[in-house]
């Protein structure tokens, strides 16, 4: 799947392990390159939801998104390609 970013910072972190361990922690990092990778393998969304890291659907306010868990209480959010029913760009957050 092609995976594009709002935040700059991540984009390096999805490809420099060192920026990610400095910019994230070794704990998260280890999760989000984890996590970014399933994505990236993944052929469609759906592909990911029955990996490892509780890929699931957002609902209410958020709906159209997707997240993941990283290290508690964090999470990656993330959208698909159509992101029509929603314009944010928070990628990156804690519950």
């Amino acid at each position: 799947m092609d995976v594009s970013f709002a935040d700059k910072s991540l984009e390096i972190c999805s490809q420099d392990y060192k920026y990610s361990v400095k910019y994230l922690g070794a704990t998260r990092a280890k999760y989000f390159l984890k996590r970014f990778l399933a994505l990236k393998e993944a052929k469609s969304l759906e592909d990911v939801r029955y990996v490892a890291g509780h890929f699931h659907e957002l609902i209410g306010t958020r709906k159209g998104q997707w997240a993941c868990d990283l290290d508690q209480p964090y999470r990656l959010i993330y959208y698909g390609k159509d992101r029509t029913e929603y314009r944010g760009s928070s990628f990156f957050s804690s519950r």
